[in-house]
């Protein structure tokens, strides 16, 4: 599909919910406007929307595998059960954004602004979100098995039922969230900061015990 018929489309989709089939794979649509669009099913591999405004868009069933969204601003954006592979996506804002049951492992999340965000039953599998900020998130029952977090801000979350196994999570702030029944079992812990945080039930490595 061209990028005269695709950005068609979206368009399109501002007036017609969920507007299905719409293909912007391997698309160069740097600094594009697509806020506010709602779409099924899209096809977004390898798009490159760098700079892109994604704000109050819909995505259901979209698959972005290796989409680069460097610098993109989702504000308020909705993505639901949506593929983020091996996303680029450094210094992207996801503020307020709804990206629940969505598969985003592998993926460059570095910098990004969650605050805010929906991520329930995510994956961030093997991801890189060292020096995010994700405070006042909903991410209970997500996953970021083996995923960098250092230096990452996880303040005044809920994290109810999530498991951090293997996560880097050296100097992160997970200061007065919650993080009950949570998995912390192999990660590394060196200068978290865990004033106020609700702790119950949670698993530690053998011997671990959280300075708080």
């Amino acid at each position: 599909m061209s990028k005269e018929a695709a950005l068609a489309q979206l368009d399109d989709s501002r007036s017609q919910n969920n507007v299905t089939g719409v293909d912007i794979s391997g698309l160069d649509l740097t600094q594009c406007d697509i806020s506010e669009t709602s779409t099924e099913m899209l096809k977004g591999e390898r798009v490159i929307l760098r700079g892109g405004i994604l704000d109050l868009a819909y995505f259901l069933d979209a698959d972005f595998t290796a989409a680069n969204l460097e610098g993109a601003s989702c504000n308020q954006t909705a993505f639901f059960d949506c593929i983020l592979y091996q996303v680029i996506s450094p210094n992207a804002d996801f503020s307020y954004a709804k990206l629940s049951a969505s598969s985003c492992n592998e993926s460059n999340f570095s910098s990004c602004e969650f605050d805010y965000a929906n991520l329930w039953a995510s994956t961030f599998v093997g991801s890189n979100l060292s020096d995010a900020t994700m405070s006042y998130v909903e991410a209970a029952d997500a996953c970021f098995d083996d995923a960098n977090l250092t230096n990452a801000d996880l303040s005044n979350g809920n994290f109810t039922g999530t498991v951090f196994r293997k996560t880097n999570l050296t100097d992160a702030d997970l200061s007065h969230g919650n993080f009950t029944d949570c998995d912390f079992t192999g990660a590394s812990l060196t200068g978290v900061c865990w004033d106020g945080a609700i702790l119950k039930n949670a698993r530690f490595d053998a011997g671990t015990q959280p300075n708080k």
